[in-house]
């Protein structure tokens, strides 16, 4: 293990609050939930889900041999990779999705892999939001990525028809190998990638009828279920970097809110392990060499707080706000009929208020995220149903898009949670100060 010298600036991770800097080893992370309350040769192409559904090349996309767009690669030994626009965090998308690729490129299912796609909502995302959520995946999805399988079908049959003299009409796709049925002659995908990515991509190609599907609306077993029932599926908050350090963050119990100062910092250093405490005054952080010292080092800190502008909001306030204004008159989506004249016709009438408190929406998976700040650059490690909306909130952090590299993990459990990116913003805020 390196050396607290030798270890590079701002190596953090951060599960729930509770975060992993480089520098140590993280230990029994599962254990501390309770505490965290606390604290060439290869075609490349495809379409964007953009409303247009313009095909365009993604902005971090290498420029390698057979580059041609954003969806669909396929490699020299005949598999295939779809360049995933959505996250997968329990409702099949690494099924679904794969399955309308495979279904139009005439592939087996099992021959298509999966890698999650880089912040760009330009290619990525629709009318500029790269978010999952909403249950829009197979609706966002469903024409882009059959139309970027049925194109790269074309072209490889082009490319095959073009190799043998002979029309393309002729020529027929099966289970990732171009058929010529009156010759006889075939050739696998893999033989005609580099061919077939010197070919112009068809701009709106035919799809198949409903008839014709092998896969969709067929039966299909979750192709993510085995990994995850033996726990060989790498989530984000089992990102390991060499070197890791450890830390406990605290924050204000109220929005607004501080922390009273001065600290106690001395009786937080003096615990062995701990190595430093960022104040980013409505979070704390007690970097340490493992995670007993830093939660000990957090609790020397005895902290206090200042709740600030929002120390006076209560839930029954919050209620009752709302009360009042269900009483005012609202905004008309639709008018059809005449609903007074039906209520005065009506022999009885019912009249009831239902309440639903806030509710935590509680992750199987705690909130997590592994941050690299080096300088100018910033690598992560996540499992985020919003990539790009991360990207341009670390902007206010003095990041460059062009100088963030986030990794995507599966996620154990969204439910709208991982829309919001302010853990991994307040991850980075602690990584950044990291010596």
């Amino acid at each position: 293990m390196p050396s607290a010298s030798d270890a590079p600036r701002g190596r953090l991770g951060y599960h729930r609050l509770m975060m992993d800097l480089r520098k140590g080893t993280l230990r029994s992370r599962r254990d501390f939930i309770q505490v965290c309350g606390v604290a060439g040769g290869s075609l490349l192409l495809g379409f964007s889900l953009r409303s247009a559904h313009s095909a365009t090349t993604p902005r971090h996309a290498p420029r390698a041999a057979g580059t041609l767009n954003a969806y669909v690669r396929i490699d020299r030994d005949g598999r295939a990779t779809l360049i995933m626009p959505k996250v997968e965090m329990g409702q099949g998308t690494y099924t679904s999705l794969p399955m309308l690729i495979a279904e139009e490129l005439e592939m087996p299912l099992e021959a298509i892999g999966v890698e999650p796609a880089p912040p760009d909502p330009a290619v990525y995302g629709v009318d500029g939001d790269q978010s999952t959520g909403g249950s829009t995946s197979i609706r966002d999805c469903w024409l882009p990525l059959r139309k970027a399988g049925a194109a790269a079908r074309i072209m490889l049959i082009q490319a095959a028809a073009r190799g043998w003299g002979v029309p393309a009409s002729t020529c027929r796709a099966e289970r990732g190998v171009v058929h010529h049925d009156g010759s006889g002659r075939q050739a696998g995908y893999g033989s005609l990638v580099s061919a077939a990515a010197a070919l112009p991509a068809p701009g709106d190609p035919p799809l198949k009828p409903a008839a014709d599907f092998r896969l969709i609306g067929h039966s299909t077993a979750r192709r993510d279920i085995p990994d995850k029932t033996t726990g060989r599926t790498v989530f984000g908050i089992d990102a390991r970097i060499e070197g890791m350090r450890v830390a406990m963050i605290a924050q204000s119990p109220v929005l607004g809110g501080s922390v009273v100062e001065p600290l106690n910092e001395a009786a937080a250093l003096a615990v062995p392990g701990v190595r430093q405490v960022v104040n980013e005054h409505d979070t704390l952080a007690v970097v340490a060499d493992n995670t007993w010292a830093a939660i000990k080092g957090l609790r020397a800190l005895d902290l206090h707080w200042n709740d600030g502008v929002n120390a006076s909001v209560q839930q029954a306030m919050l209620v009752a706000d709302l009360e009042a204004a269900a009483q005012q008159p609202g905004a008309v989506a639709a008018h059809k009929g005449d609903p007074g004249a039906a209520m005065r016709r009506a022999q009885s009438h019912h009249e009831a208020v239902f309440h639903q408190p806030f509710l935590a929406h509680a992750t199987m998976e705690p909130m997590n995220c592994t941050v690299q700040w080096r300088g100018q650059d910033c690598e992560i490690w996540v499992g985020t149903q919003a990539p790009d909306r991360a990207v341009a909130k670390l902007a206010g952090l003095g990041l460059k898009p062009e100088n963030i590299q986030l990794h995507n993990h599966l996620i154990g459990g969204g439910f709208g949670r991982r829309l919001e990116v302010d853990g991994i913003v307040q991850a980075a805020r602690i990584a950044r100060h990291v010596e």
